[in-house]
């Protein structure tokens, strides 16, 4: 059941596939397929979010893992041997170091893509242009800039891609949602994106950290910079860092970002972003804030997100809490509240207390099925998380990091002034505020964003002297992104 109330309407053009950064001969299907043709996929990034997939496409029927890709060839064994303890043969895939390889290869209809963020547009596009389908996980971009060649590679090659935001196949958000739009909780109110996570310091070493042995480091760099790197774990802790990542508000908060969108009708982007927030605590190196505020307008309503990575106290493991939500949304309207997210939702009474409805979820398990009925049938009208929505809310995230990025040091007073009376940011500094003196952090010192002004429509951002490398990165050859819009 697709519950977004914007529908949207799809043209396809068929483009060469000469026109994008590297050619390959295509090979992608054209027609509809039977019910019981195998559809055969290839995993690209082989890292955590991996074995989450496999296990999903795996159990989906007619459907074939023939190759694994990753620079690093430790991490695809260690996807086989993960598979093996949940009774998941991938033994008999291949393994490929190049996805560039992958891409030339008959025997894949479809690519997953669950490689670090970095390198999904590019990953993504150059799958669409040789003709097999895509489903890339988020943020499906790295940037704002690159967001946008991916929308228009969809529209260039007439390929299917879908985006990894399960919730949009989780009964519980679909029925909550669904609900509020319907009307029965009156106008809405506000919107909030809560992401609290208990993480950690991913320390620091003096000296540069050497790659694994079984990396093709080249590879692995791909769009980025070769920079040094001064943390002691390779992989994942690249995502604490703005050369390959985009923090906790473009890791886990996508999810609640396109929540927040969803329940608004997916409108174009917000005319202005704010934010303040900064690492604490951890010095470690760490680049991405653990704390960050972000609030902004969309579809005429105020909405924040709120991204709190730190524990309550270093001693208690344990995050904070946002009514109730540790990582979802609540939602205000005249007649009360819909919180939750993956795995459920429910409402409260005007008394902010009373449950009056649940949805229970069941975190969006058929998310995986569903692009694969689109790959079949050759229509992506039907997608749960469509490109054009999966974008936009990814570029919130960006949007908000651009704010962040472009700031300035400043005093809590300063924060103070510059949220004014807004009710809920003047809670959040209270409570961080508290939470820091238990950090025994007594005078915090914030980074306050600079405002961003965008062009709803065309994503582009009006704002002078906005820190560009999260609207458009520079390229390493011969990994660079093609200009396509």
């Amino acid at each position: 059941m697709n519950l977004n109330t914007k529908k949207h309407s799809r043209r396809k053009f068929i483009g060469s596939a000469g026109a994008a950064a590297l050619s390959f001969s295509v090979a992608g299907r054209s027609s509809v397929l039977g019910a019981n043709e195998t559809v055969r996929l290839a995993i690209i990034g082989c890292g955590g979010r991996s074995g989450g997939l496999t296990e999903r496409f795996s159990a989906a029927k007619n459907t074939a893992i023939t190759v694994l890709c990753d620079p690093d060839t430790a991490q695809m064994e260690a996807l086989v041997a993960r598979s093996a303890k949940k009774d998941i043969d991938i033994s008999k895939a291949d393994h490929e170091q190049d996805y560039r390889k992958v891409l030339e290869r008959d025997d894949v209809d479809a690519v997953v893509i669950c490689s670090p963020n970095y390198w999904h547009s590019l990953q993504s596009i150059d799958a669409m242009a040789a003709g097999k389908d895509v489903y890339v996980e988020k943020p499906v971009s790295h940037s704002l800039w690159e967001g946008q060649q991916l929308v228009a590679a969809e529209k260039k090659y007439g390929q299917i891609i879908g985006g990894g935001f399960q919730n949009r196949s989780d009964p519980g958000p679909q029925d909550g949602i669904q609900f509020v739009q319907e009307g029965n909780l009156g106008k809405i109110l506000s919107v909030h994106a809560v992401c609290m996570r208990n993480r950690t310091t991913i320390d620091k070493v003096s000296a540069s950290l050497k790659p694994p042995t079984t990396l093709d480091y080249d590879l692995w760099l791909g769009p980025c910079q070769d920079e040094p790197m001064h943390r002691p774990r390779f992989h994942y802790d690249w995502h604490w860092i703005w050369n390959t990542g985009n923090g906790d508000i473009g890791n886990q908060a996508p999810h609640e970002i396109d929540m927040a969108c969803w329940i608004l009708g997916d409108p174009a982007l917000p005319a202005e972003v704010n934010s303040f927030g900064e690492r604490f605590g951890w010095d470690d190196a760490g680049e991405t804030p653990n704390m960050l505020a972000t609030w902004y307008s969309q579809a005429g309503v105020p909405c924040i997100i709120e991204v709190n990575d730190m524990k309550l106290t270093p001693e208690r493991n344990v995050s904070p809490v946002r009514d109730g939500i540790r990582v979802g949304i609540v939602v205000k309207c005249e007649g009360g509240e819909l919180r939750g997210g993956r795995g459920g939702m429910y409402v409260v009474g005007e008394d902010g207390k009373t449950k009056t409805h649940k949805f229970p979820g069941d975190g969006g398990k058929t998310h995986q099925e569903n692009f694969l009925a689109a790959v079949r049938s050759r229509s992506a009208e039907g997608l749960q998380s469509k490109l054009v929505d999966a974008e936009k809310s990814s570029a919130v995230a960006h949007l908000a990091n651009i704010s962040y990025m472009s700031g300035a040091s400043s005093s809590s007073e300063v924060i103070d002034q510059a949220i004014g009376e807004n009710e809920m940011l003047r809670t959040i500094r209270m409570e961080q505020s508290n939470q820091l003196s238990d950090w025994g952090i007594e005078s915090p010192e914030y980074k306050l964003g600079r405002s961003i002004e965008v062009s709803p429509v065309s994503g582009q951002v009006l704002t002078k002297g906005a820190d560009p490398r999260l609207i458009k990165r520079d390229y390493r050859e011969p990994f660079a992104v093609p200009e396509l819009a």
